[in-house]
């Protein structure tokens, strides 16, 4: 090119474009090294987080020569029981515990923290895994009851979890048929979703048939499909002595101050007499010979006599699983839950209104985590007399179906 030749329009656009080529380059290295920086931050700063939190927990829990209170005490961490030798992954566990209830959208505080049980724990007491019989029936309920027609409904003794699992499936399930049918704007019972089915929550599978609950009389009642909700028997029996509702048995025995729980037997007799309970079910007064009799006998009458379609879940699963719990009694019935990013869990307590004892003794997400994740007091704190019969009485078959475990005996 000639040095006083004005460049020419070709060569001026080749000029720019390396030009704008190199800044490019120039903006593409800028961003990788941001990325580069950002992923050493994030990764620093989780470094830094876990290893505050295994410095400040396990030097507090997982000294061995700790006592029962402090190991049994433990936040997230190592609450050992005695057939546990391996604390395993302890930051893993401390993560998994508050992602659960960051995904509940629960800011836990630092009290709450410290006494909250690790995910082995809960692993321990309940397994990997919810467990919940009647799942062999869902494909005939889903065969012999049209999508339009089907419905769920709560099922179970007193103070064994019914409240929360009829949120649960308020707040997060419909059947989709019905959902399309009746609009966005319908009532939950629009998609499926009752309160009780037709004979009653509390009214015995037996009396399926003969008896309706008020408001229920032109409901086809093989179009509901119950779900039972079962409790531990060594948690519901104290919490029936808390809240009785219909049931009633003696409680005192002469020469004993206050009242004994759950007192399934009569100490003070030489045989040991069984304390009877009697309690007012579908408008009638039904004779037990114990309350471990009342647990056996009402939960026999579905997973061992029912001929229809039912599903018998634990309370255990629906306070510490409740999206996979809700997720597998849903799609029994052909129904939709919402997924896991719009789930609503039931963080306050799901019993409502009066009738339920006090305000402060219910149970929210929090406090049942910390109650119900913990080991059992040295033989479910029970007399040496009811302890004993708990053992004898309580349907050993029915207690090891759903994979329950029995506090330690000594």
């Amino acid at each position: 090119m000639h040095p006083n030749r004005p460049p020419s329009k070709r060569q001026e656009q080749s000029t720019e474009s390396r030009m704008r080529r190199q800044k490019k380059r120039r903006q593409s290295i800028l961003e990788l090294r941001n990325a580069v920086a950002l992923v050493v931050i994030v990764y620093t700063g989780t470094s830094v987080i876990n290893f505050y939190l295994a410095s400040y927990y396990l030097p507090r829990h997982l000294d061995g020569k700790s006592n029962s209170a402090t190991r049994f005490g433990s936040p997230f961490l190592l609450q050992r029981h005695d057939n546990i030798e391996k604390p395993g992954d302890t930051i893993h566990e401390i993560n998994r515990v508050l992602e659960y209830f960051s995904q509940a959208g629960v800011e836990l505080d630092e009290e709450s923290l410290r006494k909250l049980p690790s995910w082995e724990q809960i692993e321990y007491l309940f397994g990997e895994k919810p467990v919940l019989l009647g799942l062999d029936r869902c494909e005939d309920f889903r065969k012999n009851v049209p999508p339009l027609r089907r419905m769920l409904g709560s099922a179970g003794m007193f103070n064994s979890g019914t409240n929360l699992v009829t949120r649960l499936l308020k707040e997060n399930c419909v059947i989709p048929e019905r959902y399309k049918k009746y609009g966005p704007d319908a009532s939950k019972e629009a998609f499926g979703i009752r309160w009780q089915c037709p004979w009653g929550k509390h009214t015995p599978a037996n009396f399926k048939y003969n008896h309706t609950a008020p408001k229920n009389e032109n409901m086809n009642k093989d179009d509901c499909l119950p779900i039972v909700t079962v409790r531990n028997p060594f948690d519901w029996m104290p919490s029936m002595c808390r809240h009785p509702y219909t049931a009633r048995w003696a409680r005192r025995e002469s020469g004993k101050s206050g009242e004994l729980c759950p007192h399934l037997v009569q100490s003070d007799t030489p045989k040991k007499a069984l304390v009877g309970v009697e309690v007012k079910l579908a408008e009638k007064w039904l004779h037990y010979d114990s309350l471990a009799h009342l647990w056996n006998e009402w939960y026999a009458k579905y997973y061992k006599e029912a001929t229809f379609p039912f599903l018998i879940v634990r309370f255990e699963d629906l306070t510490f699983r409740q999206f996979e719990t809700t997720k597998i009694i849903c799609e029994c019935a052909g129904g939709y839950v919402k997924p896991l990013s719009s789930f609503k869990y039931i963080i306050n307590s799901a019993k409502q209104g009066p009738g339920h004892g006090k305000e402060e003794d219910r149970t929210g997400m929090v406090k049942a985590w910390i109650k119900y994740g913990k080991p059992y007091d040295m033989k479910a704190g029970f007399s040496e007399a009811d302890w004993k019969a708990s053992k004898e009485l309580l349907s050993k078959d029915f207690f090891d179906k759903l994979g329950y475990r029995y506090p330690q005996s000594g």
